[in-house]
């Protein structure tokens, strides 16, 4: 009786002892399975892109001409071909958390192209030189005013040459370096021209049929593509009839009310890429480089730019 009431003992002990075993298996399995389901639904880090302007101290620009510039930027008026200037702009933009920068580019014909031409590379020279983490797409810009035709395969080349394989930090989408075109009658009318085998190529402007949408003001729209821009205001009023002014004072939080609709889109997995437009277009206003504003309620140079170095850390936080 004794020995088979140790035997009924020890066996019963077994038993509890793989339950327990059991029931805690199970119970890593469920947490495999709820971090899982966390995991999963956490958006996917959007890719943060700036345009950025190298047309400043270009021959025959307005090269801060009073009359056309109200806003001057905090490193002075500098010429957008001096490496001092682009390694600030650089190291400012990189402490914002921007991935790529699109650099506007003017062609390779005439002097002001070269000038944009030449200070583009200088820019992702510097960038590479000094292990500044950013990535650089070109835009082409209709720069053949006259209207006649483009020499598309000649772009796409000296492009190509003079970029792509030079300088490791292009910027690549789809596993292609990106090259974006600005949509203009001249150069991407109605959206049809070349393409190249290359290259990823983007449409950017303000039509409905392109990828990339260049200013929206519009603080509750919805993308018809995984991109969606930011914009502090616009006023082109001192160079442009008809113009278009929007928030001059910055203060009417449209800039606010664009990021909070920015960040749900991304949160709700439908958009992927942000761009702000942009780091120093003057002329038209949009820059958040710090500079010294002629009209903003908020005269703290860096006002836009923190403000944009807040909401993207909201962006980044949530992706960690």
């Amino acid at each position: 009786m004794c020995l088979l009431a140790c035997d009924d003992s020890l066996l019963g002990r077994e038993r509890m002892k793989r339950w327990s075993v059991a029931v805690l298996i199970l119970i890593l399995v469920l947490s495999g399975v709820v971090v899982y389901i966390l995991t999963s639904i956490k958006p996917k880090p959007a890719k943060i892109g700036i345009f950025y302007y190298v047309w400043y101290g270009a021959p025959d620009s307005d090269n801060w001409n009073a009359s056309k510039f109200v806003d001057f930027p905090v490193l002075g008026n500098y010429s957008s071909s001096d490496p001092a200037v682009i390694k600030q702009q650089l190291l400012l933009m990189e402490k914002l958390g921007i991935d790529f920068v699109v650099i506007s580019w003017w062609g390779f014909y005439d002097n002001y192209g070269k000038f944009t031409n030449a200070a583009a590379k200088q820019a992702l020279k510097v960038a590479e030189d000094n292990l500044i983490n950013l990535k650089f797409a070109i835009m082409v810009e209709p720069f053949n005013k006259s209207g006649s035709s483009y020499d598309y395969a000649g772009i796409y080349d000296h492009i190509y040459q003079d970029f792509v394989t030079q300088f490791s930090s292009v910027y690549y989408n789809e596993s292609k370096p990106l090259i974006c075109f600005f949509n203009d009658q001249n150069l991407t009318d109605n959206g049809t021209f070349p393409t190249d085998e290359r290259f990823h190529r983007v449409l950017v402007g303000q039509e409905p049929y392109v990828q990339w949408m260049y200013t929206d003001l519009n603080s509750s729209h919805i993308p018809f593509t995984n991109q969606i821009s930011v914009t502090p205001r616009y006023d082109d009023s001192r160079f442009r009839n008809p113009n278009c002014t929007v928030d001059p004072d910055l203060n009417q939080g449209i800039y606010d009310q664009e990021w909070k609709n920015v960040i749900q889109l991304w949160k709700d997995g439908k958009i992927h890429i942000i761009l702000i437009t942009s780091w120093n277009e003057y002329p038209e206003r949009t820059a958040i480089e710090p500079h010294y504003d002629a009209t903003a309620h908020n005269p703290d140079p860096y006002f836009p730019y923190n403000k944009t170095r807040d909401y993207i850390s909201q962006v980044q936080l949530r992706t960690k």
